[in-house]
């Protein structure tokens, strides 16, 4: 039986976003008022466009739910995976991030001394891969190969080269037991080798994109192997999901939030949206949020005049690490920003501050004090003079780092992305800019000229 206080809800408070918690900068509420038809509107879109399950065009959103018929086998291979000392987890951007956040977040409150260590190669910096290569055995080493596309280069070229060095070290039938491949279920380079090699094998639903693919086989599997409780990760996730059914911001955090940062761009030109968590095992979340945000709300808005793009500019900064690096700059700059603060309100882990006898004339107001405290009152002061600079800012306080608070953080940005890319106009599920790039890249490894 679980333990209810551990499925505790996110406490969302967004009153700094408001006129009566920041003053001018903060949204007034007639402004949202007068959003309401048009949150209505979303709303139904995101609803209509998530009826379907894995097969809706938002099956992103419905992940909670249809995950479930594969977490069996998820679990399965997790174990088979477990046997190994290490796994390398070859993805990149979507493939990597999710699951890489989630991982240091739990690794650091409840490590898992039976568990493989995670190694996560995503760019093709040579240095990463040498040393893994150099630094373990073969024989230790599982490899997950994650790629949608079944085709990603950089993803491809590492696996080329641990398949590579897994065959000559063990031979071609000890190196396949050795990999999983997480791909699209019907097509692709890496769907065609699984057939032919008999490769084990799990799909990407083909409606989720590698951004919002965290809480499918693409990171279920590495976080089920380093012994994470994905149903937990996905119970999360539903609590969070059952929180959003409504089309009136008041009821539903996801949208509420998602037309204030909408306004707060399109009618307070606040161009930058600042993410500081004050727990250093989220730094990595801050990461998975960049990607998420900027690639899908950073475009163009076709046909509209004087907003020409969607999407603010996404920055992650740590607290209280980056009070001694961002700060100033936050204080004394352009009022063109606004914070998410992220602050812990239950430490799996704090440690009492000793405070001798030859200290305590120096530091009287250390005397009873934990770590906790300390960083608490960081975050608070750094909240205050953020708040008194007018900067619209709000604090999402979690209840303790487990995976249930992780799942429901997940689904609630991923829900206000998607939220906020249909008060653009825009398609928040797309990626145009970045498919360029890429195709750009291929062409001049083939030798041909882009200029």
């Amino acid at each position: 039986m679980r333990d209810a206080s551990s499925q505790k809800l996110l406490n969302i408070d967004i009153t700094r976003l408001y006129q009566k918690g920041v003053g001018a900068e903060g949204v007034a509420p007639s402004e949202l008022n007068a959003l309401a038809p048009e949150l209505e509107r979303v709303h139904r879109e995101l609803t209509k466009k998530s009826e379907g399950g894995l097969d809706a065009e938002f099956a992103c959103l419905n992940l909670h739910t249809g995950m479930s018929a594969w977490l069996a086998q998820i679990e399965t291979m997790a174990e088979q995976i477990r046997r190994f000392e290490d796994v390398a987890v070859i993805g990149i951007g979507g493939s990597s991030l999710g699951a890489k956040a989630v991982h240091q977040t739990l690794t650091a409150v409840t490590p898992d001394a039976s568990a493989p260590a995670l190694h996560f190669l995503e760019n093709t910096d040579p240095y990463h891969l040498q040393a893994l290569m150099h630094n373990r055995k073969a024989e230790k080493v599982a490899v997950i190969c994650i790629s949608k596309s079944g085709g990603t280069i950089e993803t491809v070229v590492q696996y080329l080269i641990l398949r590579e060095w897994l065959e000559k070290n063990l031979g071609r039938g000890g190196a396949r037991r050795q990999q999983w491949i997480v791909t699209d279920p019907a097509q692709g380079w890496l769907r065609e080798l699984a057939g032919r090699e008999d490769i084990a094998s799990l799909p990407v639903p083909p409606r989720v994109g590698g951004r919002y693919s965290v809480m499918t086989a693409v990171g279920l599997l590495p976080l089920a192997a380093a012994g994470i409780d994905i149903r937990e990760l996905l119970a999360g996730a539903a609590a969070n999901a059952a929180r959003c059914t409504s089309g009136k911001p008041d009821a539903n955090p996801a949208l509420e939030i998602a037309a204030l940062f909408y306004l707060l761009d399109t009618g307070r030109n606040k161009r930058l949206s600042i993410m500081m968590p004050y727990a250093d095992p989220l730094q990595l979340f801050g990461d998975w949020y960049r990607q998420l945000w900027a690639e899908s709300l950073g475009k163009r808005i076709e046909g509209r005049s004087g907003k020409p793009t969607a999407g603010t500019l996404p920055v992650t900064a740590l607290g209280s690490v980056d009070q001694h690096s961002q700060l100033q700059m936050y204080l004394e700059s352009p009022l063109d920003k606004f914070f998410t603060f992220m602050a812990v309100d239950a430490w799996e882990h704090d440690l009492p501050i000793p405070v001798a006898e030859d200290s305590r004339n120096s530091f009287p107001y250390l005397a009873g004090k934990r770590l906790s405290d300390i960083i608490e009152a960081e975050f608070q002061a750094t909240r205050q003079v953020i708040t008194e600079a007018g900067h619209p800012n709000m604090t999402l306080h979690l209840p303790t780092l487990n995976a249930h608070v992780l799942g429901q953080l997940i689904d609630l940005y991923q829900r206000i992305t998607v939220y906020t890319g249909l008060l653009y106009g825009i398609n928040p599920l797309d990626q145009p800019a970045v498919e360029k790039g890429k195709k750009l890249a291929i062409q001049l490894l083939r030798g041909g000229d882009t200029g």
